[in-house]
């Protein structure tokens, strides 16, 4: 049985999937497997993975986009102990497989890691900090692009939501808490500054706190998350 099953979803990643996937490759810890799953994509994502099957690399592919309804598909194939749900458009430190072999399975039932920008600007690293301290202290349990569970657990729980695509990672968060603690795990992953990019950060900044608004007041299966592709 593998250790870790890296599970990610893609759609019309063609500019990201081959770098995420490179720094996976370079990881010091090499007991893994990758399930990548293409959701309704036009670009040439499914031609890039098609070249990259091998004995660690699987390749499944949906017709229509949907990222929750790929993390599910991809998990039902996984293999490993531990699931590792990662955007595809964010890579990994190399000692991260290794960090969440070592910490993950005796303290959590769910965590996440820290995160860095892609960019060196101030306002992106002073962002991914503030994430970094409210995720490391547990003032709010969420997700840095990565999040890691247990096989058994992810299927207790039934899984992501697949009608919900936004605030997904906290919905599955909430529910694997019931059964023990949350973390987050000393490594990195580097995030993709594309949508802060795109819309600048007071716009990512109020959609995230209208998405915060609808979780607690509201049904967020009415969001509207718009594709930055």
């Amino acid at each position: 049985m593998t250790s870790i099953s890296i599970i990610i979803p893609a759609h019309n990643e063609e500019n990201y999937i081959r770098q995420t996937l490179h720094s996976i490759k370079n990881q010091t810890y090499q007991d893994y497997e990758v399930i990548v799953v293409s959701n309704g994509c036009t670009d040439k994502t499914e031609e890039i993975m098609q070249k990259r099957v091998s004995d660690k690399i699987k390749h499944l592919s949906l017709p229509q986009p949907n990222v929750c309804r790929a993390r599910n598909y991809g998990a039902s194939s996984a293999n490993g102990e531990i699931l590792l749900f990662l955007d595809a458009d964010t890579l990994l430190a190399e000692d991260a497989l290794q960090k969440i072999k070592q910490e993950f399975a005796e303290k959590y039932s769910v965590a996440t890691t820290r995160a860095s920008s892609d960019e060196d600007l101030l306002k992106y690293k002073l962002a991914m900090k503030f994430k970094n301290f409210y995720n490391s202290t547990r003032i709010y349990k969420g997700c840095s692009g990565t999040l890691v569970c247990r096989k058994d657990d992810f299927d207790e729980v039934y899984g992501y939501d697949p009608e919900l695509i936004v605030r997904e990672h906290r919905k599955l968060t909430l529910k694997l808490l019931k059964l023990g603690k949350y973390g987050c795990i000393d490594t990195t992953v580097v995030n993709s500054m594309r949508r802060f990019n795109q819309w600048g950060l007071m716009k990512t900044a109020g959609f995230w706190l209208k998405q915060f608004l609808k979780d607690n007041f509201k049904d967020l299966k009415n969001s509207d998350y718009e594709k930055i592709r």
